[in-house]
């Protein structure tokens, strides 16, 4: 069974009265991840720790953007100047989020494109261990869109892989 392409893939950075919808998006991200991390909820019914979420709003090296399918809300994806373990001058992506009802529609890979064309140069894309899926899945996106011209290695952390490259000449 094939399943249907996405037609149209809307990438739009968010602002601040989209806080809303990040953190519900997010909380869907979390619920996610938790079933591979093995992480309970919180006694307030949220995954993750609300201060460090509302962080990745008001820390101004970060840039959210929402993701839509045919207008509709799809997910998110949130990069960071100063990349977790490169530090300065390496752009990361932190959290990158689409629902599963459009996974396996090239929407993932349209959006990275996206944002990676919006903002060469250097870049590092980090996955847990656990998260073989994600692991999989930038694998393959990065290897197609750098013509396999990017590194894999071990998280300094030991805590995964990490992806490394440059597009600052494409």
């Amino acid at each position: 069974m094939s399943r249907k392409r996405a037609a149209n893939v809307e990438l739009q950075e968010a602002r601040a009265g989209d806080r809303p919808v990040l953190r519900r998006l997010m909380q869907l991200y979390l619920y996610d991840f938790a079933a591979i991390e093995d992480w309970d909820l919180g006694a307030d019914a949220l995954y993750g720790d609300a201060r460090r979420i509302e962080g990745f709003w008001r820390d101004p090296r970060r840039r959210s953007f929402l993701v839509r399918v045919d207008g509709t809300l799809a997910g998110f994806a949130i990069i960071r100047e100063g990349a977790h373990f490169a530090g300065e001058g390496t752009r990361e992506i932190s959290e990158f989020f689409v629902l599963r009802r459009y996974r396996r529609r090239g929407v993932g890979e349209e959006v990275a494109r996206a944002i990676f064309d919006a903002f060469p140069g250097r870049w590092e894309v980090a996955q847990t261990a656990r998260n073989v899926d994600a692991q999989a899945f930038w694998r393959r996106v990065l290897g197609r869109y750098t013509h396999n011209r990017c590194t894999e290695e071990a998280r300094p952390d030991g805590q995964g892989v990490l992806q490394r490259f440059d597009n600052s000449a494409r």
